[in-house]
């Protein structure tokens, strides 16, 4: 044989093995686009997170307080929000006996809303002395009554194991006058309008202002974040739906990637999975600390606690808080359906909040400004607020931002007993977003 020849067939079948190995090595790395394929990756390991911490998520979300006829709400992280809630840690009550109704005459009240349902082990810290009596129901609101007497009584609100309402009332070691005094200051200092609905009361601000913001944000490193749902994420399939879609799978497990909504969902059938807790709420954080974290501003919502409506109806919500005032978007949300406290599907964002680059004070509607708005919107000549519920707070968006950046805009978020959704701009009144989101 010719010499030239086997040096030919010598440099072909090197280039052949070359090829080979390049191609092997794009297919089991995950890098050829399209189609499914096995993604052998080595593991990239996520450490375990304490943010948000357990006893920060149940916290009242808001704390209702009336002065007479007038309103006023303090919302998380104010001065008034945190005078009323070291008030009520610092009351002793006693004496807990169930009412029929909530107790007439009061000239005062402060009403603590919560988002899930404290009992003896999540709200003993917010139950304090009657942390076992209240134990028998599922208490969603404490309020602290002032007069018509000296003192003050404590009412704790919720349903029995029946799911009917029930209450049970407490005498409070503490001078009806101190309460109805900060009161009366805190609704001076930030009115607020409020009227009966169809979900309970709605409260708005009365010449209020909210800031309107650009917030930059991190997002967490994909990989990790996705190989910590796995077992074995040494071999996972990788199958690419779109150019912004990943579905990351073991043949059980699953995880979606959309990187143009930034967001991440995970499923997991195995019910049968044997829990890690007995408590659903606490395997919701545990399963939360174990994939990526989150802000430490969240608080814990169940389903009939929800600030919004949520289609996918999940078990919990952990809902961000900036300024006081929850970001009203599901896909704001870091949202769990458990079963048996075996979480079968999770779904967040792949974004957090680091610091403001832009920010500015606006005026936003007032209750006559609102019902115009909703005139408007839902082509009525004119309507009864008290057919609405009304939530203020902030809706996320990119569009229009620099990358790395989110945009927060002032909202109201309204819905009606028919199921209909409006999210208003609470300056302009103009439709941010309809329907259910």
């Amino acid at each position: 044989m010719r010499a030239w020849w086997r040096t030919a067939k010598t440099v072909i079948l090197a280039l052949l093995v070359a090829g080979s190995v390049v191609l092997s090595y794009a297919l089991w790395s995950g890098n050829l686009q399209g189609g499914a394929e096995i993604g052998l990756t080595q593991t990239q390991t996520i450490p375990y997170s304490s943010s948000p911490s357990l006893a920060s998520t149940v916290q009242p979300y808001e704390i209702d307080v009336r002065a007479g006829d007038e309103y006023t709400v303090a919302r998380p992280g104010s001065a008034a929000y945190a005078a009323w809630t070291g008030l009520l840690m610092g009351v002793r009550a006693e004496r807990p006996q169930p009412v029929a109704a909530m107790p007439p005459g009061a000239q005062a009240s402060v009403v603590f809303q919560f988002g899930i349902p404290l009992d003896a082990a999540l709200g003993r810290s917010w139950l304090g002395d009657l942390a076992t009596s209240v134990g028998s129901i599922s208490c969603r609101a404490i309020v602290l009554n002032a007069g018509p007497g000296s003192t003050c009584t404590v009412v704790y609100e919720g349903t029995n194991a029946a799911g009917k309402p029930e209450l049970i009332e407490a005498t409070a070691s503490l001078p009806a006058s101190a309460v109805i005094r900060q009161a009366a200051r805190d609704v001076v200092a930030q009115p607020y309008a409020a009227w009966t609905d169809f979900e309970g009361e709605s409260l708005v601000p009365i010449h209020g202002r909210m800031t309107s913001y650009v917030y930059a944000f991190t997002q967490p490193s994909i990989m990790p974040l996705v190989q910590s749902f796995f077992v074995n994420p040494q071999a996972l399939t990788r199958i690419q739906e779109s150019k912004a879609v990943t579905i990351w799978t073991d043949g059980s497990r699953a995880v979606q990637v959309d990187r143009a909504a930034l967001s991440l969902q995970y499923e997991d059938p195995n019910a049968s999975t044997a829990p890690a807790h007995t408590e659903d709420y606490v395997a919701a954080i545990d399963f939360l600390h174990a994939h990526g974290g989150g802000p430490s501003d969240l608080i814990g919502f169940d389903l009939v606690g929800m600030l919004t409506v949520n289609l996918n109806g999940p078990s919990f919500s952990f809902a961000q808080y900036v300024d006081g005032y929850p970001i009203l978007s599901n896909g704001a949300d870091y949202n769990f359906q458990i079963d048996s406290g075996h979480v079968m599907e999770f779904d967040r964002p792949l974004w957090e909040l680091t610091k403001p680059v832009q920010a500015s004070s606006v005026p936003v509607l007032d209750e006559d400004g609102l019902a115009k708005a909703l005139a408007k919107v839902t082509s009525a000549k004119t309507v009864s607020l008290s057919t609405f519920h009304v939530e203020p707070g902030y809706w996320p968006s990119i569009q229009g931002t620099k990358p790395g950046q989110i945009r927060l805009l002032p909202v109201d978020y309204v819905t009606n007993a028919n199921g209909g959704v409006w999210v208003l701009n609470a300056e302009t009144g103009q439709l941010v977003a309809g329907g259910l989101s």
